[in-house]
Formats: C-alpha cells, structure tokens, sequence
C-alpha cells in the first residue's frame, strides 16, 4: 500500500468525522476493531452497532469542540510478511487553523481485504481516546470550556 493511498485514507477518514457520515467511516473500518493506548488499555468493537456509537461519541465531541479537520502526518510506516500495513503518525486536530491539542501520536493497522485496505487496529494516546468517547475534555481545557473559551 503507498503512502498515497494511506492518504486518500486518513482523508476520508476525517471527512467521515467531520461530516458524520458513519457510512463512510464503516467503509474504512474492519470488524472487530481494536483500539488501545501505548500502555495497554484497550476495547474491541465487535459489531456494527458497537462501532456507530463509538463514532457518534467521537463526532459529537469533534462538533462541540469545533474541529474542521484532522490533518495525520505520516511518520513511518512497514508492510508485515503478512501484508498488514503499519503506519505510525503524527496527529494534528484542528480548528479552522488552529491546533486545539499538541500533536500526538497515531498507529494504524491496515489489512487487505476484497473490498481494498481497511483499518483494525488503532492505537492512539489515553487522552485523546478518552476526549473521543467523552469522558475527558481536551487536555489544557476545563470540563466546561466550549469550543470558544466560554
């Protein structure tokens, strides 16, 4: 898989979390998805319905916090003898063109599958998956800060 189609990827990734067109995200994600912290902490969504409400816990605090665009620069990636593709990134959430948050690292995996390259594994910071599910405000921010410092 070339970097440049990583790209078209994480692309329409955001675009889906942007949107919130959850039938996008599906067409991008293999089930079961795992998704963990570098320390270990992890969940597993199973099924479809498990993964719409964790996409619409990540859309709705990506509304509230007013993201335009999360923009994933690649770092390093390696093709397994398995064929999975590996990507390590360094994640940028935005507004309009404003960083929210310090840059963090991402890890995906991706695996082929009959219908292309899909994503099965994310590992990404504890508080960035923790803001993503709604149980923690951005870090820096107070549990009542909006989008606009209010």
């Amino acid at each position: 898989m070339p970097v440049r189609e990583f790209d078209q990827i994480a692309d329409a990734l955001t675009n889906a979390l942007i949107a919130g067109d959850f039938t996008a995200y599906r067409s991008l994600m293999d089930l079961p998805l795992k998704i963990s912290t570098p320390s270990g902490q992890s969940y597993l969504l199973q099924s479809e319905d498990a993964l719409q409400q964790d996409f619409d816990a990540y859309v709705s605090v990506i509304s509230a916090n007013g993201v335009t665009d999360i923009y994933r620069q690649i770092l390093g990636f390696d093709l397994s003898q398995t064929g999975e593709m590996q990507l390590r990134c360094l994640t940028h959430i935005m507004a309009k063109a404003r960083r929210l948050i310090a840059p963090f690292e991402t890890h995906f995996h991706l695996h082929q599958t009959k219908d292309g390259w899909r994503i099965h594994f994310i590992e990404s910071s504890e508080d960035h998956i923790k803001w993503t599910l709604g149980q923690t405000p951005l870090a820096g921010q107070s549990p009542t800060e909006s989008k606009d410092g209010a």
